[in-house]
């Protein structure tokens, strides 16, 4: 009875804040911003939060994940490459970099970029390994 009552005054807050305003989807998908599916490794849970920070015509080298990693574009605008094919994101975008492929980016547009990334990952597994 407990855990009924429970769902419901849930259900009645979240249908609430929805209705209010008070939450605003960035993203819902299954799919990494370079169009894959989303992969995760198995193993004890880490997710991680960090801003990161491009400067103008900065790159970020090569690299791959070993986890999904989940990137939220607050200021700026960069372009991700992978395979030959590039991808343009800017202030309000989100996106999920694919697990264990190669890929870079570059800060395209006339400001430094800001993100919040949140690294969904696994406790002592690397966020980032650079690729040479």
């Amino acid at each position: 009875m407990r855990k009924i009552l429970f769902v419901m005054m849930f259900l009645t807050i979240s249908n609430y804040s929805l209705a209010d305003g008070h939450v605003k989807r960035i993203i819902s998908t299954s799919e990494t911003g370079m169009g894959n599916e989303i992969v995760y490794p198995s193993g004890k849970a880490m997710i991680t939060a960090f801003e990161f920070n491009v400067p103008v015509g900065g790159p970020v080298v090569p690299h791959t994940h070993s986890f999904p990693v989940l990137i939220m574009i607050q200021q700026g605008e960069i372009e991700l490459t992978q395979g030959g094919k590039s991808y343009i994101y800017k202030a309000g975008d989100a996106f999920v970099e694919d697990v264990g492929v190669v890929h870079e980016s570059k800060n395209i547009g006339n400001v430094p970029v800001k993100a919040i990334v949140v690294a969904i990952g696994v406790e002592g597994q690397k966020i980032m390994t650079p690729v040479k």
